[in-house]
């Protein structure tokens, strides 16, 4: 059941408001004021790991150690186009059938989103967005590949996405005669930077596979912008975590 109710957040992750089972229905949380990151752990008693978590995401990528790591295989298909604005980010749910492979495992692509700043940083520095594709496996277990974009040329995925996101918080726009796939936000290279973490929004679960991908796409000005422009041009992003004595592999 646990696992159940995990995968149900995780389809309905990042809306505006977060449900709090149990303990006086909808507990709402943003980025900025008296619901912001630093108030998460108290908003509910479902948020706990936001401030009690010893594990948690994003970090800073620093003095990450050299390791064989586990091959990461992408498996993604096509699916219909439809695009959310829930008020804190512009995402989109993945269609069955898409996964990725890693150290004999697989986990299924749930969906996709984003942040800006990136949430995760390497030696020090911000990106100008990050993409968080969430997956989890028929155990429970949940994986995130993380993908920071740096500033040059359009991305063409995000052009589409971009292009059909609407205005309207909390509502979805689906092209059903249209479809994505994921794969066009990749990078060539799938080596990543490899850690143990926790989900970047409440309740901050931890146990999280992170892969973030080592190798960054590009993203245009103008698509930053407009990106920000659906947010007031506020940032969308969790403060860095401590590492806590976790060691980042690449």
């Amino acid at each position: 059941m646990k696992n159940v109710l995990l995968a149900v957040f995780l389809m309905v992750a990042l809306v505006p408001v977060a449900f709090a089972g149990g303990h006086g229905g909808e507990v709402h949380w943003g980025y900025h004021g008296d619901i912001g990151p630093e108030y998460w752990g108290d908003l509910s008693p479902d948020f706990h790991m936001c401030k009690d978590g010893k594990s948690q995401t994003p970090i800073d990528i620093v003095s990450a150690v050299e390791a064989d790591q586990p091959e990461l295989t992408f498996n993604y298909e096509d699916t219909t186009l439809a695009v959310i604005n829930n008020g804190h980010t512009i995402k989109a749910n993945y269609g069955e059938g898409s996964s990725i492979s890693v150290d004999g495992k697989t986990y299924q692509l749930l969906q996709f989103h984003f942040h800006s700043l990136s949430e995760n940083k390497v030696e020090g520095s911000y990106f100008p967005l990050e993409a968080h594709l969430v997956h989890q496996a028929t155990d429970g277990s949940l994986a995130v590949v993380g993908i920071l974009f740096e500033e040059g040329a359009a991305n063409p995925l995000l052009e589409r996405l971009w292009g059909y996101t609407p205005s309207k918080v909390n509502s979805t726009t689906t092209v059903g005669s249209a479809s994505i796939n994921v794969s066009d936000l990749l990078p060539e290279s799938a080596d990543y930077y490899g850690f143990t973490g926790s989900l970047t929004t409440p309740p901050c679960s931890e146990g999280v596979k992170w892969m973030v991908l080592q190798n960054n796409p590009t993203v245009s000005p103008a698509q930053i912008a407009k990106f920000r422009s659906f947010f007031n041009d506020q940032e969308t992003k969790r403060p860095i975590q401590p590492l806590n004595g976790r060691v980042v592999y690449k």
